[in-house]
């Protein structure tokens, strides 16, 4: 169970995703930024930030952090993960296993009336995957994280209910 309660994991949320919108724009995957932010967590050396990925950096328009007060792009930007895979071990070592666990097509249940953080791996295709598929194999390795109500998630507003994708959901109760 994580050390916080739901709404001040929606706070924060709330708080980061628009900047991220803002900073990051509509081509880059944001919810490793949200979430790290959300949960309070920063990369460590080995891990991607916005300051490391090049293609990213380049493009980013960071003010300000998504607390207020202006701060240098190499600053801020080295506090944020990128990547979601990345982020979620460093999630499992700080707040400990998820509560639920397992092939989300088979738990997605489980989580149901329940609020916390959600990631699921292997869920859409990242451009990458779409230039490797075709007609009959659809290549699908990205990974989301999100904040859960208890319904649907968050940020991408989709209902948990029904899920029949086959990687890997993990959800962190919120306390």
């Amino acid at each position: 169970m994580l050390p916080f309660t739901y709404d001040a994991l929606a706070e924060r949320f709330a708080t980061v995703r628009p900047w991220a919108k803002k900073t990051i724009g509509d081509k880059t995957n944001r919810c490793a930024i949200c979430m790290g932010y959300t949960l309070r967590l920063t990369p460590s050396e080995d891990d991607a930030t916005i300051e490391k990925l090049a293609e990213v950096a380049t493009q980013v328009n960071a003010d300000s952090g998504p607390a207020g007060g202006a701060r240098p792009l190499t600053t801020l930007s080295a506090n944020f993960f990128i990547r979601a895979a990345e982020l979620e071990p460093r999630v499992r070592r700080v707040y400990g296993e998820p509560d639920v666990q397992g092939i989300s097509n088979k738990v997605w249940r489980s989580v149901l009336g329940k609020k916390g953080v959600l990631y699921l791996e292997d869920c859409y295709q990242t451009e990458g995957d779409k230039s490797t598929s075709f007609l009959f194999f659809q290549r699908v390795n990205g990974d989301h994280w999100d904040l859960f109500n208890g319904i649907n998630m968050v940020a991408e507003e989709y209902l948990l209910s029904g899920n029949s994708h086959a990687g890997q959901l993990c959800f962190w109760m919120a306390r």
